[in-house]
């Protein structure tokens, strides 16, 4: 358990500069792996094959590179836990004061080793100390408690990362990439676990303020469903969560999101229901409402978005009661950009970033390079837009995770998946779309 000291003491930045570091070499990782497929591999496969195949040089060579992307996908799995941890420990060291300036105007005692706050002598008759007492104990707990459920958190995330060792050949990347996935939703409980849960309407405004905006943008960012439901959060906060001038209710979509991720019985059988989940999210979460012609069938509407069985199932063929728009990623993603949404970020290859992301945001993946036909897609080729996910929160750090039906995924780090993602299906371009009623 973190104690009242060490919270007051703690130096925040220096986790979020360890997690600086672990992403440097988490990038160094990857590079080497990139070098050695790109260059090494290929070379020795066009110029140095021996009588029976694949060279011994070109088997080692791909060894190192399985290494290299372990390494890499386990650095970048405990990035994102020890830069929360930083700015969860900043978020509540900020609560703690909040809690330190109720004794003082009060004129308590709080005991610098526990935080205890106590009531002297002089004042215990004195009406209302024992409520100012309670008062400023309650965000002391909280703060305190705050920074012990980070700390586990990061600590469980760092321990995972640990037990896999790269070199091993029974570590493989699917692996790592679960123990990324569990770390990413361990950070994101960092953050989560800052609302001060509890506390009086009047405290929990008291706390919102005095954080910097920084601090604030960060808790809308990553735990905008929690921060929306916090009773004493200002009514414009939570209509900047919300977001209704777009149309429909960002907060609905993400509840849905959240409730729904794993639910097949919104499944088209036998298709990719990518893009069907993300119209579903956007239409009975958010309650966006549809766009339809007044002659044309659904099926063949290439200008609106509809469902026309209300989020039942078809009766015909699946999609034939949709729009093309509405479980097609192209699709999909050209109507909402050409019907008032906008296109709020972009990047190609996974060493670029993206700013200015929400959760409500829409993911799209697209094509750069010719991809063959494979087991569970056909043909692609560059410009094609293949996938689509919904934004569901983004850590401090930058990093965006999104939820997606594909793997019943949720809150994968876009960040940590995409390089993986990259080496097996090809440079991808990534666009974030912000969609808006305007029909």
């Amino acid at each position: 358990m973190v104690t009242f000291a060490q919270l007051r003491s703690a130096k925040p930045a220096s986790w979020i500069a360890a997690a600086d570091d672990l992403l440097a070499a988490a990038q160094h990782c990857e590079r080497v792996k990139d070098d050695v497929h790109g260059n090494g591999v290929r070379s020795l496969n066009e110029d140095w094959q021996s009588q029976y195949g694949q060279s011994a040089a070109v088997h080692a060579l791909l060894t190192v590179a399985d290494q290299a992307e372990i390494a890499a996908i386990l650095a970048r799995s405990t990035v994102d836990p020890l830069d929360s941890l930083g700015r969860a420990i900043e978020i509540a060291q900020q609560e703690l004061e909040s809690g330190l300036e109720i004794a003082r105007k009060a004129c308590l005692e709080v005991d610098p080793a526990t935080g205890a706050v106590t009531i002297p002598a002089a004042l215990r008759h004195e009406e209302g100390a024992i409520h100012d007492r309670q008062r400023a104990q309650q965000v002391i707990d909280n703060a305190i408690k705050a920074a012990t459920q980070a700390d586990g958190h990061c600590t469980e995330a760092l321990a995972a990362a640990a037990q896999l060792d790269p070199a091993k050949t029974s570590s493989s990347v699917a692996d790592a990439q679960n123990i990324q996935a569990r770390n990413a939703e361990l950070a994101l409980e960092e953050i989560r676990n800052t609302l001060p849960e509890g506390l009086p309407p009047d405290l929990v405004e008291q706390w919102w303020n005095a954080l910097t905006p920084a601090e604030r943008s960060r808790l809308e960012l990553a735990a905008p469903i929690e921060l929306f439901d916090l009773p004493g959060i200002p009514d414009g906060v939570k209509r900047e969560l919300d977001r209704p001038e777009n149309g429909f209710s960002a907060i609905g979509a993400l509840r849905y999101a959240r409730a729904h991720v794993d639910d097949t019985g919104i499944d088209w059988t036998g298709r990719d229901n990518c893009t069907n989940f993300v119209s579903h999210v956007l239409a009975y979460g958010g309650g966006m409402s549809g766009k339809e012609s007044w002659w044309k069938p659904r099926r063949f509407d290439d200008d609106g978005w509809s469902d026309g069985t209300g989020g039942g199932s078809d009766i015909g063929p699946p999609g034939w009661a949709h729009t093309p728009s509405w479980g097609a990623a192209q699709e999909n993603r050209d109507f909402f950009v050409e019907n008032g949404g906008r296109i709020v970020a972009s990047v190609e290859g996974s060493a670029g970033t993206l700013a200015g992301v929400r959760p409500g945001d829409l993911l799209y993946f697209t094509e750069t390079q010719e991809r063959p036909a494979g087991e569970d897609h056909g043909a692609l080729h560059p410009g094609q837009v293949h996938h689509a996910a919904v934004v569901t929160a983004v850590l401090p750090d930058g990093n965006v995770l999104y939820t997606q039906h594909s793997g019943a995924a949720e809150n994968y780090p876009l960040n940590g998946r995409l390089p993986e993602f990259e080496q097996q299906v090809g440079r991808q371009k990534i666009e974030v779309v912000r969609p808006k009623v305007t029909w």
